[in-house]
């Protein structure tokens, strides 16, 4: 029997970082809360206020430090800095170069306090220092180094390597007397596992991206991770899964010479005491069945039943729930079927729901007025399947498209699609590349194309066509088209580069990613998947079978 609880939450997490301050405090400890960064982006609490609940909500639960993340950057530096003139806690982003900014901006980082960024004056990050029981620990923060190809940074700052950033941070913190390190990391869990084994001297690496679990939850139906802490070169790596579903708790005791003596710990899902037999939550479980399951989750240690904070629920309430719900009941439309999506196409076929989304890019395109041949749109971009039934304004900019990313026009060669389109796969399927992940394969409007993987590079895209007038006819590599993509694929982000023309500028529609599919939704009423596939993936392999 499958058994849905309520889970996770900032009211959640405020009531369990204070039952683990008050724990720390009972046994005489120091207590820290931090944030492993990506608090923007993937609901609609950041699609509605740009960050504004993020910072009102992380001061109410009494953060001490955050990172980086990506998803910070999505819109660029603007709205980070915004976000930091209402923080009242550091950001740290040590290997982020601020020297060179504009100090002509509205609104600039590298002059704010709390923006704990590269000192480039010294060659390393700037870092926070915390007494406990009279000695110094530093904290200092790193970001993915290649933010630049999966964000949108301002080009006038930029990110430095990881590794030595942090070999010349820890140098100067042990220069300054202090030998008790921890890094606060966007970084992913194996380049945390590889930096512990590239820098000595860090007691702790404390991550995020990978939104890796570590422990094993398979008492509650979960998978099995890492165990909780792993230990490299001396340094101990941890991290707490994603979506505040979970609080991870790290104890650290150092040794005089700064070595770590002791590191226990382990993550926590946050639970809420309600039972339901089904997703929605509307049927409860009678009375004895749920004291068997309360009995049960009771005796899990990486469970804990967790009350909501009533000031944090006080402030979503009166503040940013009211806008929510609103969306939440507006239907724009309604399926007529579910619609699965998949980042690269497997052996059921490719996704069904992103090409729709390409087409509502080409259509909201086509109502400005702009004469667009066909659409592109990386695959993680779409962040949810649908199922069948009507779908609200909430489903699509909260589930599926929550990224507030701007679409543009721009005008491609032939020559440049195909590249681009190579280029995405390859890095998508780390196709004799080291790339950045699935989320960058592309799904079309208008436009279908082959992909063979093991075709020689430069030649793997075999068949390349427009649907136009009626028919497809073939793409020439010297003729220009007119596309339409996400600003984020637009601009050339993982492995999209040969998109980008240095004469014409893309051109800014002025519409998200969620107007143009909400507005094509409402347009058509009701619609299904599309019946004709755009993409016939050959996997490596599997020369002679088409995933289609």
């Amino acid at each position: 029997m499958s058994v849905f609880a309520s889970c996770g939450g900032f009211a959640r997490v405020s009531t369990a970082v204070r039952e683990a301050k008050k724990q720390a405090m009972m046994h005489g400890r120091e207590f820290m809360f931090v944030h492993a960064g990506d608090c923007f982006q993937g609901t609609l609490f950041f699609s509605l206020y740009k960050g504004t609940a993020n910072a009102t909500l992380l001061n109410a639960i009494g953060i001490d430090a955050m990172a980086l993340g990506n998803h910070e950057l999505d819109m660029g530096n603007q709205v980070v800095a915004d976000f930091m003139d209402l923080a009242n806690f550091p950001l740290l982003a040590g290997n982020w170069d601020l020297s060179n900014e504009n100090k002509d901006k509205a609104n600039p980082l590298s002059l704010k306090p709390n923006v704990m960024a590269y000192d480039s004056e010294h060659e390393h990050a700037k870092y926070l220092v915390k007494d406990v029981d009279g000695e110094p620990v530093a904290v200092f923060g790193l970001a993915i180094e290649n933010m630049a190809g999966i964000a949108n940074p301002d080009p006038d700052t930029h990110f430095l390597n990881v590794t030595a950033v942090a070999q010349n941070t820890v140098a100067a913190i042990k220069r300054a007397g202090i030998n008790k390190i921890v890094v606060l990391s966007h970084l992913g869990y194996e380049r945390d596992l590889e930096l512990a084994s590239q820098v000595d001297g860090v007691g702790a690496i404390i991550g995020g991206h990978t939104h890796t679990m570590q422990g094993d939850f398979s008492n509650i139906g979960f998978s099995v991770g890492d165990e909780y802490a792993v230990q490299i070169n001396g340094t101990y790596v941890v991290q707490a899964g994603c979506n505040a579903l979970a609080l991870g708790q790290l104890e650290l005791d150092f040794n005089a010479d700064g070595t770590v003596a002791r590191a226990a710990g382990r993550n926590q899902l946050l639970l809420g005491r309600q039972f339901t037999v089904d997703a929605s939550r509307s049927e409860h479980l009678d009375d004895s069945t749920h004291q068997v399951v309360k009995d049960y989750l009771s005796a899990q240690g990486n469970v804990c039943f967790c009350v909501k904070d009533p000031q944090i629920e006080n402030v979503l309430n009166q503040d940013y729930r009211p806008a929510v719900r609103e969306l939440q009941t507006q239907q724009v439309a309604v399926l007529t079927e579910s619609l699965r999506h998949i980042r690269v196409p497997d052996h059921k076929g490719p996704s069904q729901i992103a090409p729709l989304v390409v087409d509502s890019f080409v259509w909201s395109s086509r109502q400005r007025g702009h004469a667009v041949d066909f659409g592109i749109h990386n695959a993680g971009g779409v962040r949810a399947s649908l199922h069948a039934g009507p779908i609200t304004a909430a489903d699509i900019s909260g589930r599926l498209l929550p990224f507030a990313i701007g679409l543009m026009v721009y005008e491609v060669s032939g020559k440049q699609l195909r590249a681009a389109l190579e280029g995405a796969i390859n890095n998508a399927i780390d196709n004799g590349v080291e790339g950045t992940g699935s989320g960058s394969f592309p799904y079309t409007s208008r436009l279908k194309y082959t992909y063979r993987c093991c075709a020689a590079e430069g030649q793997r895209i075999e068949v390349l066509k427009l649907y136009r007038n009626g028919v497809w006819e073939d793409i020439q590599d010297h003729a220009n088209y007119l596309s339409v993509s996400s600003g984020y694929t637009a601009t050339g982000k993982e492995g999209y580069g040969a998109l980008v023309n240095s004469n014409i500028d893309p051109i800014p529609l002025n519409i998200t990613m969620a107007d143009a599919f909400e507005e094509y939704a409402r347009d058509r009423g009701s619609f299904g998947a599309f019946e004709q596939t755009m993409i016939d993936f050959i996997p490596c392999g599997c020369e002679q079978e088409h995933v289609a």
